[in-house]
């Protein structure tokens, strides 16, 4: 242990002067104080800022204070008699370049900062970085308040997981806090000549003999090495390698089927938090947990098994984890050409609900299971194959809780991200479900169908073995040490320590070598962050170029949608699902079909394919169930405007710029019979494949529209840069929300245009269409049909104003 006085009179002064002391990291100790130390002048006559090495084991030597860092960190600080508040630096790299950034707090009228100038950031040098920043006489700022950076487009902008000076509002949402008594005087930071190790402990001890325990976890925030982790095969020997950087001692547990009782061993600690020991055998297929002892807790009886966070396979999502040799998690090439994100046509389903009801001979274990999806795919009546989409986005199939084999649940509680799901395994005790995922990616492939896992990243399910292994490491906490919960499923990710974030990539670099997979969709990925994500595109690119990456841009603490403009990621829209909802219904206006329709580009998305256009998902009430005349909102029973509605709201998808997806059975009117969440609900949410008969029409109009997207004239809505102004042209009704749209208005491409026009009211309106020469046109589809050949415009047209029918659509070809 080691101890050092610092003579400080703090039985002198305020409570609040105690200073807090942390190590940055094996040399470094930073000392922060209550307020700032030139306020307690007047209390202290005389500071002396040393340290003196009660024991002659660590020497010291003061640092100045440390107000760069206390800038980035909180956001603000002080300069002479200013006050500059600075936006902050993670975000300013992917900020829209035409977006302007305002301080919002209580003075500033907080959403109506950027209503004018005088509370915008501007370019300004901060402690050698251009950085944004507003200066304000700290004289107006007696007080503390709550503020956040907001910006001209609406986007808030709030502190993260490591910023110190963060407050929850009444609604929730967090804020940075500015205190007036705190601006960065009150940090001083001092260098060790002696290196502290993680097992130390090192006390302060204040003049009036109160101590202070310095506190690690900054240091322990900051480690990262790259060394190979989990359990790892060679010729003739097993190593093991866990990141544990609080504890006091680690062993791994052996065993296989038919050893009664597990062999135990200890493993030794390296000063950047990595456990290690080899054991001279190969271990190949044996079962494996760990255990660990914390300062609090040395007795084994009471230390849970953990499953190892890097295992590739595991018995159950409890555990135990199964080691893998290298050669099963080996893979190769299958030919597959991942279609351009231009060209996807995504379809979300989960594995289960597509093999409930499937009329295939099946077994019963099939269905549950990855083996049966690669069994249907193979069939020619595949309703995956038949529909004619090139890509699926299934529900996440990483291990995920589950009590028994047989129940079901969507996934999105992880208990480790390198396995697949035990409960989709033949035989999860042989480790079959590594090669049952090998396969069925493989037979999505042969069918032309690209494959994208959704991955949940922000959060960890109940078997929280991260937890046991450190949780104030691998989650966000609030000031009193409770989990932060944005994610709503009791936990926060925290992606800002190296070692966290090392764990995300390689668990999905596992997956893009092992599986051969095309890409993810990141499950509330506002929570990973910009400049995570950032970070994850970058190494992904590396290894797949053409890997599709998806975001679903929210949580329950924002939205970064349009922040992530700049990013090669395509976002899920959920503007788009709700507008269009309320669209088809009569609730909508033209302008906002116009603006959904061109696909976002003039404000939204910077490349065609960045909006991720939806109308449902598996979230909340299925579609049917939304916009149904019947009570309760259960569409199991639609009515004609249902049908009629459901088919305007897709052909508005598929003629929509952007990556259209829709959910699985949305195509034969698939209802949740009213029930909105329906995460554990396997007979709701099960495919009725008998409805695909019964709406049969329903489901060829969804079909039709499909082949017309991806066809030659449907490249005409496939665009790979953004087009000029004139590449559109809107013609709307001057009566109410029904229009018209021109793509390739102006001839970009040679080959002819396309007009899409809809009416979405219950009764007949009428648009001008003097701009075009409807005597050139042929009808492609209407509300009810597709044409298969060239067919002259049988609509009613006056004075070339075309008159369309109530709950009504046209799709023309203009050459």
């Amino acid at each position: 242990m080691f101890k050092l006085t610092y003579p400080f009179p703090y039985g002198k002064i305020s409570s609040t002067l105690k200073p807090q002391a942390y190590l940055i990291d094996n040399y470094t100790l930073r000392i922060e104080h209550g307020i700032d130390l030139d306020k307690a002048i007047d209390v202290v006559p005389r500071l002396e800022r040393i340290l003196q090495n009660e024991q002659n084991i660590v020497g010291f030597q003061e640092t100045t204070f440390d107000d760069a860092n206390f800038a980035n960190r909180h956001c603000y600080f002080s300069q002479g008699s200013d006050i500059i508040f600075v936006f902050p630096e993670r975000h300013a790299s992917y900020l829209p370049v035409h977006h302007k950034i305002f301080l919002a707090c209580e003075i500033s009228k907080w959403g109506n900062a950027n209503k004018g100038s005088q509370w915008q950031l501007h370019g300004m040098d901060v402690y050698g970085k251009r950085l944004l920043g507003i200066r304000i006489n700290r004289f107006l700022l007696n007080n503390p308040f709550p503020f956040q950076f907001i910006s001209s487009a609406g986007d808030w902008y709030g502190p993260d997981g490591n910023t110190p000076n963060v407050q929850t509002s009444e609604i929730g949402s967090l804020n940075f806090i500015f205190d007036p008594r705190i601006t960065g005087n009150n940090i001083l930071q001092y260098h060790l000549a002696s290196n502290v190790a993680l097992g130390d402990s090192l006390l302060i001890q204040l003049s009036n003999d109160c101590v202070l325990d310095v506190d690690f976890s900054s240091w322990i925030s900051s480690l990262y090495d790259d060394i190979p982790l989990g359990a790892i095969v060679g010729k003739n020997t097993t190593s093991f390698r866990i990141f544990a950087p609080r504890a006091a001692s680690v062993r791994v547990a052996i065993f296989n089927k038919e050893a009664a009782q597990p062999e135990y061993y200890s493993l030794q600690q390296s000063n950047i938090g990595i456990w290690h020991g080899e054991i001279r055998k190969c271990l190949d297929g044996y079962y494996y947990f760990y255990q660990i002892l914390s300062r609090e807790n040395d007795n084994w009886g009471n230390s849970p098994m953990i499953l190892d966070p890097y295992a590739k396979a595991a018995l159950s999502s409890k555990g135990p984890g199964i080691i893998i040799s290298h050669g099963p998690t080996e893979t190769s090439e299958d030919g597959f050409v991942i279609p351009d994100p231009k060209d996807l046509v995504i379809l979300e389903a989960h594995l289960r609900d597509l093999l409930a009801r499937t009329p295939m001979d099946l077994s019963a274990e099939e269905r549950l299971n990855f083996s049966g999806l690669t069994k249907y795919l193979a069939d020619e009546n595949c309703y995956l194959r038949e529909l004619g989409i090139n890509c699926v986005e299934l529900q996440p199939i990483q291990e995920f809780d589950y009590a028994a084999k047989e129940e079901y649940h969507w996934g999105y509680m992880p208990a480790n991200w390198f396995c697949p799901s035990s409960a989709y395994a033949t035989d999860a005790a042989n480790a079959t479900q590594i090669r049952d995922l090998k396969g069925m990616v493989r037979n999505f492939h042969e069918a032309g169908i690209a494959v994208i896992l959704d991955v949940v990243y922000n959060h960890f399910g109940d078997s929280n073995h991260l937890q046991n292994i450190d949780g104030e490491y691998y989650f966000r906490h609030s000031k009193n040490g409770e989990f932060l919960n944005f994610s709503g499923c009791g936990n926060d990710f925290r992606t800002e320590n190296p070692m966290a974030r090392r764990l995300i990539i390689d668990s999905l670099e596992h997956l893009i070598r092992t599986y051969n997979v095309d890409g993810f969709r990141f499950d509330l990925a506002e929570l990973l962050g910009i400049e995570f994500l950032n970070i994850l595109q970058k190494r992904l690119k590396c290894i797949k170029k053409s890997i599709i990456l998806i975001a679903e841009p929210w949580s329950f603490r924002g939205n970064i949608g349009v922040s992530m403009q700049h990013l090669p990621y395509s976002v899920w829209n959920d503007e788009y699902r709700d507008f269009v909802k309320n669209y088809v219904c009569g609730n909508g206006n033209s302008d906002g079909l116009r603006y959904f329709l061109c696909g976002g580009l003039d404000f939204r998305s910077t490349f065609p394919s960045q909006s991720v256009n939806y109308v449902a998902s598996h979230d909340d009430w299925g579609w049917m169930d939304n916009i149904t005349e019947n009570p309760h909102h259960d569409g199991s029973a639609p009515t004609d405007n249902d049908l009629r509605r459901t088919r305007l709201a897709f052909a508005i998808l598929m003629m929509s710029i952007g990556i259209p997806m829709v959910t699985a059975g949305q195509d034969f009117l698939f209802s949740k019979h009213g029930v909105s969440n329906t995460y554990n609900r396997g007979d709701l949410n099960a495919l009725d494949y008998k409805l695909l008969d019964i709406h049969r029409s329903t489901h060829d109009y969804f079909k039709n529209l499909i082949k017309l997207r991806l066809s030659k004239r449907g490249a005409i809505l496939r665009l790979s840069q953004v087009p000029h102004k004139t590449y559109f042209r809107f013609l709307p009704s001057t009566t109410n929300s029904a229009c018209a749209l021109v793509y390739n208005a102006d001839n970009t491409f040679e080959n002819g245009q396309l007009i899409f026009a809809v009416n979405p009211h219950p009764s007949e309106t009428t648009i001008d269409l003097r701009e075009m020469n409807l005597q050139q046109c042929t009808i492609l589809a209407d509300e009810e049909q597709f044409f298969h050949y060239d067919r002259m415009i049988f609509d009613k047209i006056v004075d070339n104003r075309l008159i369309l029918p109530p709950l009504s659509c046209r799709i023309y070809w203009a050459k």
